[in-house]
């Protein structure tokens, strides 16, 4: 039920309405532009369905071009392959601070035909999230020529574990400084200390 205010209310809108011409027409103009408004929006949304739907229909053929093809069996394989050779160049150990350990005796091998001019410099291991590997990364540097640093970058990459070097900065002056950060992989079990670097 209306109440007897808003009643009234609507009752000399509508004599205003009936009595003025202007009025009528200015509601008129704004039920046309709200016609025309709605009509526009309905237009884009379906342009956007359209749009949607050629996309879909293209992505569904891109699809169905690669159902009969068997490069992707293969190279799965390779793929699996290639995960599996990366996974054995990745040792277990037991704890982050024999990996951190293990690292820097490493690192001491390989750069003491060099002397005391290389510093090697550990720090601290961290977790790889989502999975029991560890990075463990060593920083070397120090003052040698170019073809020194060239041997010490070819003994690195040729070690059977996974060893990266995660950036090189090398300056070929008077001084021929160089700084090698390389990261060790090691696989730690589950249980192991995370503190025990």
């Amino acid at each position: 039920m209306i109440p007897v205010v808003l009643r009234t209310q609507l009752r000399s809108a509508q004599q205003e309405l009936a009595g003025n011409r202007r009025l009528q027409i200015g509601v008129l103009l704004i039920a046309a532009i709200l016609l025309l408004y709605f009509w526009l929006l309905a237009g884009d949304w379906r342009t956007a369905a359209e749009r949607d739907l050629s996309a879909a229909r293209q992505r569904l053929q891109r699809i169905e071009s690669l159902v009969g093809q068997d490069v992707w069996l293969e190279r799965a394989a390779a793929a699996a392959d290639l995960a599996d050779a990366l996974d054995a160049q990745v040792p277990a150990i037991d704890t982050p601070g024999l990996a951190q350990a293990s690292v820097q005796t490493w690192a001491r091998e390989i750069t003491a035909a060099h002397g005391e001019v290389v510093r090697v410099q550990s720090d601290a291991p961290t977790r790889i999230p989502g999975s029991d590997v560890w990075r463990v990364p060593v920083t070397l540097s120090g003052a040698l020529p170019p073809r020194s640093v060239l041997q010490l970058i070819q003994r690195i990459e040729s070690h059977a574990q996974l060893r990266t070097i995660e950036q090189a900065t090398l300056v070929n002056r008077a001084n021929q400084t160089f700084s090698l950060t390389v990261v060790a992989f090691y696989r730690i079990a589950e249980g192991a200390d995370d503190d025990a670097r």
